[in-house]
This record gives C-alpha cells, structure tokens and sequence, in this order.
C-alpha cells in the first residue's frame, strides 16, 4: 500500500510539472476533466483545434455513397461536419426556392415547396424546416397535418383563408368540431399545431405566396383526405357509416389532387376559370 501511495504521489508530482509548462495561462480543469484521469484529456478541454479546410481520409471514405445528410447524421461533431461535409459556402448554405419550383410538381392550384433536411441538409439537426407555398387563383392547400411539427404561416403576397381543426375534444358552443378560421391579410400570421388538420384557400383571382416555418427539419405532411381515401374499401365505409358505396370509392380516390387543388366554385365564377369535369 506503502508504494502504491509513492507511486501516485510521484506521478502527481510529474503532471503537475509537465501542466506548468503546457496549460496556457488562465486555463482551469473541469468537472469533464476528472472523469478522464490523465494530462492529455486534461490539456485538451484547453486547447481549441485549427480545422484546416481539408476532409480527412476517413470521412472521404466513409461518406461513399452516403447524402450528405447521412454524413452529417454520422459526423463526430458539428465541426466536423463542417469541415468534411458542408464544404460549399453557397451550394450548401443557401436554399433557392425559386429554382425548386422547377423540381416540384404543381396541382391544379399551385406548388408547395419545401426545405428540410432533405432537401437541405444544412438543416439536419437544427430544429427548424421551412415550406414557401405559390398559390394560384382559387388555389385550394387541401386539409393536412405536419407530422412532427408546429406551423407558423405569414403571407407576403395577396391574402388566404386559413382553417384548422385541432383534435376530438376542442369543440365549438353546439358541441362540434370547433373549426379556427381566419383571414389572414398580406403580412399577418397564424399558427397551426403539430398534428392539427389544417388547410389554406386563396379567395381571389390573384398569386398568393406564404411563407411558412415549420418547428423540425423532418417536419412530415399527411394529406387527410389523400390518406383517408388510402385505407381498405371495407374500412373506408365503415368509417363513414356506408355512405359511400365500394363502386364510389375508387371514383373519389382518382378525383382527390396530391397537394394543391382547384377549390370554392364561387372562386371559379369570379374568376373566370372553368371547372374541371
């Protein structure tokens, strides 16, 4: 036991001395330094690393035929994904919605484009998405739901008619669905909750554009009636009681538009667009 002690006591010494010389002035240990028990992690809690710009040979490697999302999933830290993945100060920092327009296929209304981790993986693991909607006279946002996130929508163009439901038990004065509508002028905003069916509908015959930040960089959408419409004929009319037969239901499933549809008639009239047979 006797040397046990000497032993530890001349080591001490030893750190000690060697810290002197090394530790940069002004430098303190940590609560994370004495989990580690020795002078390198000690030094280095003191330390700050100079990235030199290029990719190491290991996270080259390891990033074939990954996305660059993936990659940043797998990176140490987020410098590393820095410095090895989001390497273009342009290309990887800078989302051109317009350009995307291109790659989004539209509905009859309008085009909905989105940035998220996907899409822009500088994005991945932020907490933050955002979805920028050109909607056309009449256009109609059929009623959805984000996923995993809350929505906030500012219009910067023209004005919309927002409507949101947001579960079972929020009810109106005559015990029904309690439905949150609004008219949301040009830079005014409204917010729709994470997992709240929600919907927007432009009332004139003029471009709307909303912007739209979204709480998760994975935020998710569900078109309800697109996924409703998507479950068996036999569970569908259960659902609602059998009002609808079986031959009707694959007539409503090639009626419903993917995202944004065409919408009010009376939208249409004022308008002058002829409706879809």
């Amino acid at each position: 036991m006797q040397f046990r002690q000497s032993t530890i006591s001349a080591l001490a010494v030893a750190i000690l001395a060697s810290g002197s010389v090394a530790t940069p002035l002004g430098a303190r240990s940590n609560d994370s330094e004495s989990h580690t028990g020795g002078p390198t992690s000690t030094l280095s809690t003191v330390t700050i690393p100079i990235p030199t710009g290029a990719p190491s040979a290991g996270a080259t490697a390891q990033a074939d035929g990954l996305s660059k999302t993936q990659q940043i999933l797998l990176s140490d830290t987020r410098a590393d994904a820095l410095n090895n993945v989001l390497t273009d100060d342009k290309a990887d920092f800078v989302f051109d919605f317009n350009a995307k327009r291109v790659a989004s296929p539209p509905g009859a209304g309008g085009e909905i484009v989105t940035a998220n981790r996907k899409t822009f993986p500088a994005l991945t693991n932020q907490g933050i998405g955002m979805a920028v909607g050109f909607i056309k006279p009449c256009g109609f946002n059929t009623p959805h739901i984000h996923n995993r996130a809350t929505e906030l929508l500012i219009v910067t163009k023209g004005k919309l008619v927002s409507e949101m439901v947001v579960e079972n038990t929020v009810v109106n004065a005559e015990g029904k669905p309690r439905n949150i509508m609004n008219t949301i002028e040009e830079y005014q905003m409204t917010v729709f909750f994470q997992g709240a069916i929600h919907s927007q509908f432009n009332p004139t015959c003029e471009d709307v554009i909303l912007v739209a930040p979204q709480s998760n960089e994975d935020f998710g959408v569900s078109q309800v009636a697109n996924n409703l419409f998507g479950l068996e004929n036999e569970t569908l009319r259960a659902v609602v009681d059998n009002a609808v037969e079986g031959a009707d239901v694959d007539k409503f499933r090639g009626l419903i538009s993917t995202n944004v549809a065409l919408g009010v008639e009376q939208c249409l009239q004022t308008c002058g667009i002829t409706k879809r047979k």
